[in-house]
């Protein structure tokens, strides 16, 4: 059994794999593992993208300086900045805090590929599903 999950920071995709060897060996463990693992690629990724976000602070802070009066440039200039605070001190997100740009966006963004998982089988033309649920399908 194992996890993995894809993280995009500044632009630079990663994956982290986390498998169930050595000492873990409960599912429970496994996910533990795997926590610790994408927050400490999260910490070091985003020390490594430190001047894109200072950059992008910078950025959103002159453009709040021209436009005093929009309390959303004013709010996402701060935000760019606690960002790039935060990845220069290595830390995630406070408790209690969020970033209001995603709370906007109703959904997380998705990525659509056009290749079918090997585990899957085809049951009618486009239409895919697990050797189970095929299997229950075919029973009706």
């Amino acid at each position: 059994m194992k996890r993995e999950t894809t993280i995009t920071v500044a632009g630079i995709e990663r994956v982290i794999r986390t498998e169930m060897v050595g000492h873990i060996r409960t599912v429970k463990a496994l996910e533990t593992a795997h926590t610790k693992a994408v927050k400490a690629a999260l910490v070091e990724m985003r020390r490594d993208a430190l001047p894109v976000f200072q950059a992008a602070a910078d950025k959103a802070e002159e453009h709040a300086k021209t436009r005093p009066v929009d309390p959303l440039a004013m709010m996402s200039a701060k935000d760019a900045r606690n960002t790039a605070r935060r990845a220069e001190r290595g830390t995630l997100h406070s408790h209690g805090t969020y970033n209001v740009r995603t709370a906007r966006k109703p959904h997380p963004s998705v990525r659509y590929t056009e290749t079918v998982p090997e585990y899957l089988v085809e049951i009618e033309p486009g239409h895919y599903a697990t050797d189970e649920a095929a299997e229950s399908l075919a029973l009706f």
